[in-house]
């Protein structure tokens, strides 16, 4: 044994008692103990239940100026001769203490049983592969977290402990608030949360149906980076069932910020036609082979009636293409249609029951041509409310059929929430 560590061996041995006035003595602490791996010990938990915390490399409650390092009621993993560095109980021995044997051979599986720490916590020390791995071990990737500090976001560190997270089906989820739990704490420039599959699924849905895109995108980002891909299908399916009204602005917002992959390969085709600006058929869901077209003849204004066509033809008339436009906050479109460069609006005069006719035209002026798409699923398909702006009417065919069996597009005065009805399939051309 070299001198350094007989030294500290005794000045470890010398030390005063943990304070357990300023910090809660929590049962089966190791703290007056050095580390044991070949003896059997008592495992924590000691029933089947979860450990709150456990603050890795943690030196108990230790307050300064700027807020207080560490925490007074939690497990602290540490070197089995180290002592408090800081505050007023330096040199005391820690208090709550489960040792590793030393900075580079992080184990604590003699001492805490595997997956059940629900809080996992490191603050700016070191996380070597060793350490990455026991945090992985002992956090219970169900219910669990895992909170570091002081780290930047590509650093050697953080990359060990994603890789280890990742593979329990831990994530790293930017833009999370801290409970109340961590008030009091010095500041930090930076945390990151890494959360289990189901809370941060939680998250990201509370992100888009909170229309809080930025959090939203960044959440998407890092679970497809990780191999979250699967939750982000989850929570995109959860608000295709609900009907959520953001989330073409949340597929928009990916498209636009370099991520067309994780909209092509966790959203309906029919997203990627509408964000790529493809050329694309309008079918109604309720008369599934009417075709949305525009007139072949105009009025005396050059304007051209919407129908609906289900005859099977095909060509430019029955071809269009969505052209987004942002605007407060949200993503809207124009419906253009191919064939006579002309786009969707609604009439501004109504007939008996408030609806408006459908028309193709070029006086693009105001914003009877803006709409909104509120996809939902439906069945074993995804369908799309088509809702005008100015009127905030949805758009339907007509019950009935002209002489050559077409049907007028309306836009429809009332509620508009039966997909059957008033849903629309969005397919390529």
């Amino acid at each position: 044994m070299d001198k350094i560590n007989e030294s500290a061996i005794k000045e470890w041995e010398g030390a005063e008692r943990p304070n357990y006035f300023s910090n809660e003595n929590l049962k089966y602490p190791y703290s007056e103990l050095p580390f044991y791996d070949q003896y059997h010990l008592v495992k924590i938990p000691t029933k089947d239940e979860y450990i709150e915390h456990v603050d890795y490399w943690g030196e108990g409650r230790i307050p300064t100026s700027d807020g207080d390092s560490g925490f007074r009621d939690c497990y602290n993993v540490n070197r089995q001769y180290q002592c408090v560095s800081n505050g007023p109980d330096k040199y005391c021995k820690i208090p709550n203490r489960i040792p590793v044997y030393d900075e580079n051979t992080c184990d604590t599986s003699s001492y805490i049983k595997d997956h059940t720490v629900k809080l996992v916590t490191l603050m700016s020390a070191p996380i070597i592969e060793a350490c990455a791995q026991d945090i992985a071990r002992i956090v219970n990737p169900e219910v669990g977290s895992v909170v570091v500090f002081g780290f930047e976001i590509d650093s050697p560190d953080i990359r060990r402990l994603v890789k280890e997270l990742s593979a329990i089906s831990m994530y790293y989820c930017p833009g999370y608030v801290l409970s109340d739990y961590f008030d009091g704490l010095m500041k930090f420039s930076f945390h990151m949360a890494f959360l289990s599959a189901d809370n941060i699924e939680e998250e990201l849905y509370n992100a888009i149906s909170g229309w809080n895109m930025a959090t939203a995108v960044a959440i998407t980002k890092s679970l497809h980076r990780t191999g979250g891909s699967s939750n982000i299908a989850n929570v995109v399916n959860k608000v295709l069932d609900e009907g959520m009204d953001s989330t073409m602005t949340f597929a928009y917002k990916l498209w636009h910020a370099g991520e067309k992959d994780i909209v092509t390969d966790n959203f309906p085709i029919a997203f990627k036609l509408i964000l790529n600006e493809d050329e694309i058929e309008i079918a109604s869901n309720r008369y599934e082979d009417s075709i949305l077209k525009l007139d072949s003849n105009t009025d005396e204004w050059h304007n051209r009636l919407a129908w609906g066509d289900d005859s099977g033809s095909n060509g430019t008339r029955y071809t269009w293409a969505m052209f987004p436009i942002w605007k407060d906050d949200k993503i809207l479109f124009r419906l253009k249609n191919i064939e006579y460069d002309m786009c969707l609006r609604l009439d501004i005069h109504d007939n008996s029951a408030g609806d408006r006719k459908a028309w193709g035209s070029q006086n693009l002026d105001d914003v009877r041509y803006n709409w909104k798409l509120e996809p939902i699923n439906h069945g074993n398909k995804t369908v799309f409310y088509i809702v005008n702006c100015e009127f905030d009417q949805a758009l339907k065919l007509d019950d009935n059929v002209d002489k050559d069996g077409d049907r007028q597009l309306w836009g429809h005065n009332g509620m508009y929430y039966d997909p059957e009805k008033f849903g629309w399939i969005v397919q390529s051309d």
